[in-house]
């Protein structure tokens, strides 16, 4: 993850990779989430990212990928509504589990820091108040790559 590529098992999301590229390699199995002009979403299947199940989704901007959001694959979720089960305090220890996953990916070390920024853009884990999930967010800065 260090630089920018997640293997998700179906496709490897990386900065370079464009939709066509993605909808190629993972057919159907890429669920559209939002299509608004230049801006397109896609939920990919569940995976598991260095022992920790995820379901990752996929943001473009003008067909070149944005970011990938990692959303704990929360096993008390399956099968129905994420809100069934949904308490803050649940969604800010996925958050804080999230940072200790996120820091020893990245460092070996599982530290509490939130956001790491690198040549080709940033991470950051946490909670958002807004949606009312937790999600580790990678974000590509291609004025640098």
């Amino acid at each position: 993850m260090r630089d920018g590529r997640i293997d998700v098992g179906l496709v490897l999301l990386e900065p370079t990779l464009d939709e066509a590229s993605l909808l190629a390699a993972v057919g159907d199995a890429a669920k559209p989430l939002v299509h608004n002009g230049f801006y397109r979403s896609y939920l990919l299947p569940k995976t598991t990212v260095n022992g920790r199940d995820f379901r990752p989704s996929a943001y473009f901007k003008d067909g070149q990928l944005a970011s990938v959001h990692l959303t704990y694959a929360d096993p008390q979720a399956e099968g129905g509504s994420a809100w069934e089960n949904f308490s803050f305090e649940r969604e800010r220890a996925i958050a804080r589990d999230d940072a200790r996953w996120l820091a020893n990916a990245l460092t070996g070390i599982g530290s509490l820091t939130d956001a790491y920024t690198f040549k080709w853009g940033h991470i950051w884990s946490g909670f958002d108040e807004r949606s009312g999930f937790s999600s580790i967010v990678v974000s590509y800065d291609h004025a640098h790559g």
